[in-house]
């Protein structure tokens, strides 16, 4: 995304850290549990923390520890308010997904 330029590298290169990490450590009792988020009302970004496009922090808790209690375990965190740009590649709409992100920045 142009406006996350070394952001979203960073987030590509955990997450196939965590996908190796998984495979290395899957036959121990070590669970590797993966958080995606998406942009939270925080005050890490100048303008975060009252933008109505971002997701209010006290939701964002609410339900990833409701999804941390699902059993078996996830192994990718994904609340729902992430999920159009996390699977916009399976549903065959990343282009789309990627084009409205960067035109809005």
């Amino acid at each position: 995304m142009r406006s996350a330029q070394t952001q979203t590298p960073q987030k590509a290169a955990l997450h196939n850290w965590s996908l190796s990490m998984r495979h290395q450590l899957k036959d121990t009792h070590v669970e590797v549990i993966e958080r995606a988020p998406p942009g939270v009302q925080t005050d890490l970004m100048p303008g975060q923390t009252d933008n109505p496009q971002m997701m209010p922090l006290d939701e964002y808790i609410a339900e990833v520890m409701g999804l941390l209690r699902q059993e078996p375990a996830l192994e990718e965190i994904c609340v729902e308010r992430v999920k159009f740009l996390r699977e916009a590649e399976q549903r065959g709409a990343f282009a789309q997904v990627f084009g409205m992100l960067n035109e809005a920045h």
